[in-house]
């Protein structure tokens, strides 16, 4: 077999495929300001409550079409009212009474109407005023104080999420020395974040600053503490309420305001923390400032206090020339989908053509490409082609090899490995998830079978989750990231960095399984999981105390006597009315057809991670709930549907799309996928070690597949992480090496008992023979072009050159991907 004419054709497009995008310039020119034919702004009136509630309102000017921009930063106010005024473009109270505020910018001018309830300045607050310039410093952030350990010698809670521990390290740790009441500008408080006394964070504040003269007035007034209960905020409100720009380099300022129980509200964007999901579309300030760096969607972070809110910002960039074109709808799928397409002025792709088709469906249903009986009858089937897609898949779904394909995808997720189980424990566990997936038992009784089980874990496999897993925090980490994708491991030691889950609710949720025990069986590998009667607690990290089990959130149920935690559990988590439960598993669904989630990653649901088409994630959830959990019917819903069929071919007007599935994306075969599509496209499978002869590579129950590096390198994961991370897809050299030099794919081609070897002694026209190569490895038939490229009748080796362009085929991205 020679290849010497082929690795350099085929080696560019392959690593190009797995090649990472460039990031674009940070800096990007500010286009020209339109004409402006009016303003608004936001609010539309202040009401201030005292002479520290200080306001900034947003000035955005009408243009012609629909469309605004942010002229904030240019308007100028005036006011001839002695009720209020003005540091910079925020507004003060400096009397009792109304007044109106002139606003003026691009020629045009807006009144703001003002009320201001009182003029008194109130004492500073602990929570409420210190403890956000605290955070917006980064003194209790984690690289400081906010530390596991502290930062030399003092600790402040992660990001300020116990205000009580924060106040009392400050007041009672050596407090002589880190206040001066006498002199507040002696005080250590002052001078190391002003940097007037030596401080590894540099200067966090400036003196003179309006942080500075907080923090002094604090100590002044006698550095008071107050109720965390009522004076730390509730929720933030993002404004403006939509974040659009219309092309890339326009500028808008974000506000976030405060609402507290006492229903009052205050200006925060001084001490908000912001970000972005993707820095590629767009960027922002320390002070809330976005600026749009090319077309695309990305989601705004903002973090105050423990309370987190986001917005998708849209830039949408020139469109000139866009018109919607209506296109087919199979199912309520593909109207969401192009209701956002609509609105980003995007088109979709044409449909993938018929041999594309069967290929990406068979593949994502069954773990195969199809066989080149079937591709033909399929080719030349000329019955409607959506009729005909819509019986293959229902041919697909539920058929042996897509029980033993979605067999594996559970076992990895469901964490199925001889290293916690031994090697009986592993069959029997792959056993029950299989037989489970045959008989399509709906997802929630599959959770509850799971979570429920108790026994030996021979007799009730299911049990082998709790003997993989063990501990209650482990239990807590892994059920809540499989089942609602949501990933509790962040808050065991302090609450959620980014999210609102906290560190009690973190040991409240793992209480529920703190009653799970374990115990020797009668046979050898064995293990018995029982329920202890004679309790079991556990206990938070932080203060060593019982914690009582609790949802994390929805309506508690009480537990009856003597029964099991785990029933409430469960009934609250499998719910139709949890509202992850079923989101998640939708989601989570759609990726394995698409290659990435409407929320992405998909177990890692979070308001910093919002979905790219929130109405479609919706859609599917209430699909799944009303066919009471039937994971076959999202399957067919999904590839029923015209947007799964579109083609990877983009057009002018989605050529820039990632996230909102205009077109197909192409998809890195998984291992198994590629381990056994080199065994139908050559005839040959693979032998492992100690499996029964012709086994599929997804039927291998065990994560680790002794002596076949291949699946390890190509990314099947050791089944040791609830993480979908833990499988990889990506591809770099040393794939590409593996496929043109490797023993797998030689061995396979090169053997005397392979599909190619028969073929060429059975099939004596040259032209049938180059299709059949086709069809078994691309699964269509070859252009006229690639045909006349190989021709049979000049070589003197017949077989080298059919094992010659078997291995090109394979090593083409059009194998590696699914297309």
């Amino acid at each position: 077999m020679q290849h010497g004419k082929f690795w350099l054709w085929l080696l560019a497009p392959v690593i190009a495929c797995g090649a990472a995008p460039q990031n674009p310039a940070a800096s990007v020119a500010v286009p020209p300001v339109p004409v402006i034919r009016g303003l608004e702004i936001r609010p539309v009136q202040l009401t201030l409550k005292d002479a520290r509630d200080e306001r900034r309102v947003l000035v955005l000017g009408k243009t012609d079409g629909s469309n605004v921009v942010d002229l904030t930063a240019e308007a100028s106010f005036k006011s001839e009212s002695p009720s209020v005024e003005f540091d910079g473009n925020y507004i003060r109270g400096k009397q009792k009474g109304s007044a109106e505020v002139l606003i003026s910018a691009a020629g045009q001018k807006i009144t703001l109407p003002v009320t201001v309830e009182s003029a008194d300045v109130p004492d500073v607050r602990f929570v409420r005023d210190i403890q956000p310039v605290l955070a917006k410093s980064g003194c209790n952030a984690g690289t400081c104080h906010g530390s596991a350990k502290g930062k030399n010698g003092f600790k402040l809670s992660l990001r300020g999420y116990d205000p009580d521990f924060d106040y009392h390290a400050l007041i009672n740790d050596i407090s002589g020395r880190r206040f001066n009441r006498a002199n507040p500008d002696e005080s250590l408080m002052l001078q190391k974040p002003t940097g007037e006394v030596p401080h590894e964070g540099r200067q966090a504040i400036k003196p003179g600053s309006r942080e500075y003269k907080l923090l002094r007035d604090w100590i002044t007034q006698g550095a008071k503490n107050e109720d965390p209960k009522t004076a730390r905020a509730t929720a933030v409100e993002i404004l403006p309420g939509d974040v659009a720009m219309d092309l890339p380099g326009r500028e808008q300022q974000m506000l976030v305001v405060a609402k507290y129980p006492d229903g009052s509200t205050r200006d925060v964007t001084r001490d908000a923390h912001f970000s972005v999901s993707n820095t590629e579309v767009a960027q922002v300030d320390r002070d809330g400032r976005l600026k749009g760096l090319r077309r695309g969607e990305a989601a705004i972070l903002v973090r105050f206090e423990g309370i987190y809110a986001t917005k998708l910002l849209t830039i949408m960039g020139d469109r000139s020339g866009y018109e919607w074109k209506d296109v087919a709808e199979n199912n309520f799928i593909d109207k969401h989908v192009n209701d956002k397409l609509r609105r980003v002025k995007a088109l979709p792709s044409e449909l993938c053509t018929d041999a594309e088709f069967i290929r990406r469906v068979s593949l994502d249903l069954t773990g195969l490409p199809p066989k080149v009986e079937r591709v033909r009858a399929f080719l030349v089937d000329t019955t409607a082609s959506k009729e005909k897609r819509e019986k293959l898949i229902d041919e697909l779904i539920g058929s042996p090899d897509y029980v033993k394909y979605w067999g594996n995808k559970w076992a990895d997720l469901l964490q199925c490995n001889s290293e916690q189980l031994g090697q009986k424990g592993v069959w029997v566990y792959r056993q029950w998830i299989e037989k489970r997936i045959a008989e399509n038992m709906p997802y929630d009784q599959f959770v509850r079978a799971v979570l429920l089980a108790d026994g030996s874990t021979f007799q009730n496999p299911a049990a082998n989750y709790f003997r993989v897993l063990k501990e209650p925090c482990k239990i807590t980490e892994d059920v809540s990231q499989t089942f609602l994708g949501v990933r509790f491991n962040c808050n065991k030691c302090h609450d959620h960095p980014f999210e609102k889950w906290t560190q009690n609710q973190y040991y409240e949720f793992g209480a529920h399984f703190a009653r799970v025990a374990f115990k020797k069986g009668t046979l050898p590998g064995e293990e018995v999981v029982y329920r202890n009667y004679n309790g079991g607690e556990v206990k938070h990290l932080k203060t060593d105390m019982v914690v009582a089990p609790k949802f994390p959130f929805g309506d508690e149920r009480e537990i009856k006597g003597d029964e099991d935690r785990r029933d409430p559990f469960v009934d609250w988590l499998a719910s139709k009315e949890n509202p992850l439960f079923a989101k998640s598993m939708a989601n989570r669904e759609w990726s394995y057809f698409f290659g990435k989630g409407i929320i992405d990653p998909v177990d890692d649901i979070r308001g910093g991670n919002p979905p790219s088409n929130p109405a479609l994630l919706d859609a599917l959830t209430a699909e799944f709930i009303k066919s009471n959990f039937d994971l076959r019917q999202l399957m067919r819903t999904i590839c029923q549907s015209r947007t799964y069929q579109l083609s990877i071919i983009p057009n002018k007007w989605n050529e820039d799309d990632t996230i909102n599935f205009s077109h197909a994306l192409p998809r890195r075969l998984s291992a198994e996928q590629m381990l056994d599509a080199v065994a139908v496209a050559t005839g040959v499978r693979p032998q492992f070690s100690g499996m029964p002869v012709g086994m599929r590579s997804v039927e291998i129950p065990d994560g680790t597949v002794a002596g076949n590096d291949f699946l390890a390198l190509f990314g099947r994961p050791k089944r040791q992480s609830a993480c979908e991370c833990e499988r990889t897809s990506n591809l770099t050299l040393s794939h590409a090496l593996n496929l043109i030099n490797g023993t797998t794919l030689s061995e396979a081609v090169s053997s005397p008992k392979s599909r190619i070897a028969k073929l060429v002694e059975s099939e004596p026209d040259n032209k049938k023979l180059t299709e059949e190569i086709y069809l078994s490895c691309l699964n269509r038939f070859p252009t006229e072009k690639e045909i006349a490229a190989i021709d049979f009748a000049q070589s003197k080796a017949r077989l080298d050159l059919a094992q010659d362009l078997t291995w090109a085929l394979i090593n083409s991205s059009s194998f590696v991907f699914n297309r």
